[in-house]
């Protein structure tokens, strides 16, 4: 993807992108989280034509591949259950920040308070759109990985190299972020993490 034509760029996180999932598209996903997360991952990949494993390796990076992660004012918590995850939402003040579902959607600003980052299927599709637009935009699926976390440099440098560690896991043939130099412990240690939650997410699928 790396030498298409980039196109011009559109306003970011635009609310069309999010998807309405009618029930018989989520047939046959996991009610675990982290087989809810995985599955809509890999679908969202395969709907907007996103590289094998990345979206799963994002959501491993972001989540550990947990459908419910809330992560409120910088604190990380795991709720079991959809139900749990919204009560836990909806009790935040509103000055609070909070990244919540398998991606890690910035409610307040992409979500505008809604809850819907907390439905799997919704926000993988929405991810895989905003991923696949971007790389559309720039011509590099590495840029638009970028874009995703529009942070510092340093900040982003960290997500690409720890990203690129999950696809390790996720698609261990893909050269997408080959060119990136990555600490290689810290890149084992996150490979391990990431095959152990991959591990859980694909036991809890079958």
């Amino acid at each position: 993807m790396s030498d298409m034509q980039a196109r011009p760029r559109m306003r970011d996180m635009p609310q069309e992108l999010i998807p309405v999932i009618g029930p018989d598209m989520r047939a046959g996903i996991p009610t675990d989280p982290r087989g809810a997360c995985l599955a809509a991952t890999r679908r969202a990949e395969a709907v907007h034509g996103v590289p094998r494993g990345l979206l799963t390796a994002i959501a491993l990076a972001e989540s550990g591949l947990h459908a419910y992660a809330l992560s409120i004012g910088g604190r990380a918590h795991f709720p079991q259950t959809e139900e749990q995850a919204r009560a836990l939402y909806a009790s935040v003040p509103p000055q609070r920040s909070i990244m919540a579902g398998c991606v890690q959607v910035n409610a307040r600003v992409h979500a505008r308070n809604s809850a819907w980052p907390l439905d799997p299927m919704r926000s993988a599709d929405w991810a895989g759109g905003i991923m696949a637009r971007w790389a559309a935009e720039t011509g590099s699926w590495s840029e638009a990985l970028r874009r995703w976390h529009g942070g510092s440099p340093s900040s982003t440098q960290r997500l690409v190299c720890r990203v690129r560690a999950k696809m390790e896991v996720t698609n261990p043939d893909s050269t997408l972020f080959d060119s990136y130099s990555c600490n290689g412990a810290l890149a084992e240690r996150t490979r391990r993490n990431g095959a152990a939650h991959l591990a859980t997410a694909q036991r809890l699928s079958n």
